[in-house]
C-alpha cells in the first residue's frame, strides 16, 4: 500500500480535535490508556497555545505522575513513551487508518503535535474497493508485515552501524567521559566486533499448522520434559514438533537497534544459536539475552558472582556472594511486560589479549531492550560507572553490574544501578 501524501493546507481546530478523537478511540490505541493521555494531553496544549509549556518534566509529573522535583536526567520514561506513542501512530495510520485525511506526528525530539493533511494514495482506494477479503487473509497479512517490521529493524540497526562516516568514536550525542570509559575498548577497529542476540526456540506442530512455545524449553531436549508441551500433543494429536529458530523478540530488536544506533564502527550480527567459539576467539564480543542458551557464554561466565534462578515460579537473578546490604536474590515481578526486573550486565577480557566481551544478560524478552538501553543512554551509564569506576578513573579488568528497570507495557520506563561486583576472571 503506497503511502499518502502530505500537504501544507490550514487544518481548523475542529479537524485538529477531530482527527484526535478518531485516534483516541481506535483500535491501536484501545488498550494504551497511558498513551492515549499523554497524546491528549500534549494536543491539548496545542489546541489552547500552550505549547512552548510541553517540556520533559511536566509531562512526567502531570501526564506519567512523577514526584514533583523528579530528574528526568535519570528517568527515561517520558522518552519511552513519546518513542511508543510515536511507534503506535505511525501503525494507526499505515495499518488501521490508511485514509484518515488528517495526520498526528510528533517528532523525534519534540513533544509538540503536528497535524497535516493527508492526500490519500490511489493504492489506498484501491484497497477500499475490494472489501471482501476474509478475517483469515487479513490477519495474515497483518503477521507478514510484523515479520517485515522485526527484520526491517534489525537490519536498519545493522544498516546505521555501517552508514556512519568513519571514526574511531561513539555517536556524537553519546561522547561523554562516562560512556568513552566503557565503550572505548570495543571501538579498536583492528578487532571485528560481533552483536550476538537470543533468538528464541519455537515449535512448529505439522498436524495443527500452529506454532507454539513453552518458555522453560530453549533446548531441543527440554520439550520431552514439558509439561505444557506434553499436554499440547496429547489434546491436539500433535505427534511431531519441529525446532524453529525464525522469531527474535521485540527486546532483541530494540537491542540490536540501540546498539548499532551507538557505535561508530563495522559490526556483524549473528543469532545466539550460530555463535560459537571461534567468533568469540577472533572478535569483541556484545552479547544479549539469557546466558544458558549457548555454552560458549555459559562458560566465559563460569567465575561471575551474579546469575539466574529460572524456574515455573518465575526468574530472578542469584548473588552468590552477597556482601553486606545485599539480597541473595533479586526475583523479577510475574507480571508480563510490567512491574520491576532485573538484569546483569557482565564486561570481562575475551580469550585473546586485548579483547572484549560485554554480556547482557536478562530473563524475559522485555529485559534486552532495558539492558541495551542502560549501556547506550548516558544517563544510566553515568550512573553506573560513577559506582564502577576506580580513584584512577579506569575500570575493573571483569566486573558484573546489577540494574532493576521497571516496565510499563513492555517499555522499561526507569533504569538504575543497584550493586556491582567486581571478580577475577580466568
Amino acid at each position: 500500500m503506497a503511502a499518502a501524501a502530505i500537504t501544507g493546507d490550514a487544518i481548523s481546530a475542529e479537524e485538529k480535535r477531530q482527527a484526535l478523537a478518531r485516534v483516541l478511540e481506535s483500535r491501536t490505541f484501545g488498550r494504551s490508556d497511558q498513551l492515549r493521555g499523554f497524546l491528549r494531553y500534549v494536543c491539548e496544549a496545542e489546541f489552547e497555545g500552550r505549547a512552548n509549556q510541553l517540556n520533559e518534566y511536566a509531562l512526567g509529573v502531570t501526564v506519567l505522575g512523577r514526584p514533583e522535583g523528579y530528574s528526568p536526567a535519570e528517568d527515561s520514561s517520558v522518552r519511552s513513551r513519546a518513542y511508543e506513542l510515536r511507534n503506535k501512530l505511525k501503525s494507526y495510520y499505515s495499518d488501521e487508518a490508511p485514509g484518515d485525511p488528517i495526520q498526528i506526528e510528533i517528532e523525534k525530539g519534540a513533544y509538540v503535535p503536528r497535524f497535516r493533511r493527508r492526500v490519500a494514495a490511489a493504492a489506498s482506494a484501491a484497497a477500499a474497493a475490494s472489501p471482501g477479503r476474509s478475517a483469515i487473509s487479513a490477519n495474515r497479512r497483518r503477521a507478514i508485515a510484523m515479520a517485515l517490521i522485526v527484520t526491517g529493524t534489525i537490519v536498519f540497526g545493522i544498516f546505521l552501524s555501517r552508514a556512519k562516516p568513519a571514526g574511531s568514536g561513539l555517536s556524537a550525542r553519546a561522547s561523554t567521559r562516562e560512556m568513552e570509559a566503557l565503550w572505548t575498548p570495543f571501538l579498536d577497529r583492528s578487532t571485528p566486533l560481533l552483536i550476538s542476540f537470543e533468538v528464541r526456540m519455537f515449535l512448529f506442530a505439522p498436524a495443527t499448522g500452529l506454532v507454539v512455545r513453552d518458555f522453560q524449553a530453549n533446548k531441543k531436549e527440554d520439550v520431552a520434559q514439558s509439561k505444557a508441551l506434553t499436554a499440547f500433543r496429547e489434546r491436539m494429536g500433535a505427534d511431531q514438533l519441529v525446532e524453529t529458530y525464525d522469531y527474535a523478540d521485540a527486546g532483541a530488536v530494540q537491542a540490536a537497534f540501540l546498539l548499532g544506533h551507538l557505535l561508530n564502527r563495522e559490526v556483524g550480527l549473528k543469532h545466539a544459536s550460530a555463535l560459537g567459539w571461534e567468533d568469540i576467539w577472533n572478535s569483541n564480543v556484545i552479547f544479549v539475552g539469557k546466558s544458558t542458551v549457548n555454552p560458549a557464554i555459559r562458560r566465559v561466565l563460569r567465575d561471575g558472582e551474579m546469575d539466574f534462578v529460572d524456574s515455573e515460579w518465575g526468574a530472578a537473578v542469584r548473588n552468590l556472594h552477597p556482601a553486606p546490604g545485599e539480597a541473595a536474590e533479586y526475583p523479577n515481578a510475574p507480571t508480563h511486560g510490567s512491574g520491576k526486573k532485573y538484569g546483569v550486565i557482565s564486561v570481562l577480557p575475551g580469550p585473546q589479549p586485548g579483547h572484549r566481551m560485554m554480556i547482557l544478560t536478562g530473563a524475559g524478552a522485555e529485559l534486552m531492550w532495558a539492558l541495551a538501553q542502560s549501556v547506550t543512554d548516558p544517563a544510566p551509564v553515568k550512573d553506573i560507572m560513577s559506582h564502577v569506576l576506580t580513584p584512577a578513573g579506569g575500570l575493573p579488568n571483569a566486573f558484573q553490574v546489577l540494574i532493576e528497570a521497571t516496565f510499563e507495557s513492555n517499555v522499561p520506563i526507569s533504569i538504575r544501578y543497584v550493586t556491582h561486583h567486581v571478580y577475577r576472571a580466568k
